[in-house]
């Protein structure tokens, strides 16, 4: 599956397993991001704006498909 990711630095798109975890692809999203980025404080969200946003830190063990990812 192909997840898109939005920052302040602009877009860009992860490719990821149903069975991935969250936290598995933070190194990706490091690559994608300036060095300077806490990555403690990345978060996702169900939707770009006022969704349900959550620290990927704290998505330990939850794959994308239980969260109804496909």
């Amino acid at each position: 599956m192909i997840l898109r990711f939005v920052s302040k630095e602009g877009q860009f798109r992860l490719t990821a397993q149903p069975d991935s975890t969250f936290p598995e692809l933070l190194a990706q999203i490091a690559e994608k991001l300036p060095k300077s980025v806490d990555l403690q404080s990345v978060t996702v969200s169900n939707r770009p704006q006022g969704g349900d946003a959550r620290k990927i830190s704290e998505l330990k063990g939850v794959s994308f498909k239980q969260v109804g990812l496909t």
